[in-house]
Formats: structure tokens, sequence, C-alpha cells
């Protein structure tokens, strides 16, 4: 069963969906609908971005809006091989021990540089827990232009598909 919002049913949707999405882009294709089929596609990748985007922006809001930033030190670097990968003992993530016995934590460099063992950093935690403790400051509030435009996509991609699938079954309807 996974965690977070929507539990169990979030993934269930989300395979419905897609799955339904994926039949309607077969069912057109086959009933000389391209360009509904096309459009159908369209709104699929749309909303699946979308869907992406929205969660990240979730976070960086949560801890925008109530993240709590403290005094950390770096206790050991965490390297990760996979030289299938082209990746070669490289520096991944950081263990930090938090203020005032407050526990240690893992965090994940994202392509970041390494601080040094033992050097003090800031991070930045939800008090409700919710969110993945983070290095640096409070982020700044999350900028919504890509989702804007996904929105759009999706929303035109619809509109577009519908009308030309409507127009397709004529009089059948």
């Amino acid at each position: 069963m996974s965690q977070g919002p929507g539990g169990w049913s979030a993934p269930v949707i989300l395979i419905g969906t897609v799955l339904a999405m994926w039949v309607g882009i077969y069912w057109m294709s086959r009933n000389d609908v391209p360009v509904a089929a096309w459009a159908l596609f369209v709104l699929n990748a749309a909303w699946l971005a979308l869907v992406l985007l929205r969660g990240g922006m979730q976070e960086q809001q949560t801890l925008h809006d109530r993240g709590v930033t403290a005094p950390a030190v770096v206790t050991r670097w965490i390297s990760t091989s996979d030289p299938m990968g082209g990746v070669d003992h490289r520096v991944t993530a950081v263990e930090v021990e938090l203020p005032s016995g407050a526990g240690v934590a893992r965090l994940e460099l994202k392509g970041a540089a390494a601080p040094e063992v033992g050097t003090s950093v800031q991070v930045t935690r939800d008090p409700g827990g919710r969110v993945p403790i983070r290095l640096g400051p409070r982020p700044a509030e999350p900028g919504s232009a890509l989702a804007t435009i996904a929105l759009t996509v999706v929303l035109g991609s619809s509109l577009v598909g519908s009308v030309t699938a409507a127009k397709a079954l004529g009089p059948d309807l």
C-alpha cells in the first residue's frame, strides 16, 4: 500500500487513466480519426508532465510556507559506483547530524557538490514530516510557468481530440 496523499487509490487512478487514454488512441487510429488520436496522445503526455510537475511544486511550496531551517553537521559521504551507468565512485548523498540530538538524516545531493565531512550546513525540514529534509535554506515559492503551459496543452489537446472525434462519429452520437 502506498503512503501519502491518495493512498492506494492514486496509483489505481493513474494506471486506469493512462490505460483508458491508450485504448482511446488505439480506437481512434483504427477508426480513421488520426487527428483525434494524436490529440489524445499529446493530452496523455502533457497530463503526465503536469502530474510530475505538481508533485515537485507541492513539496517546494510546503517547504516555502512552513519549512524550518537549522544548522547540521555533515558526518559522512555516501558514494555510488555504477560502471555500467558511467558513474565511478561519486558522492551522491551525505549523512548529517541534526541539531540538539534530533538524529541523523541522509540527504540526496541530486547533482550538487558534496560539502566536506565535519562542516556545518544549513538544512530545511518540514515540521509536519511530509516532505524530506533538504540541504540549504527555505526554497523560494515555486514558479508555475511550466505547469501553466502543461495545463494549457492538456486543455487544448482535449478540446481538439473531443471535437475531432465527435465530428468523425457524426450522426452515430
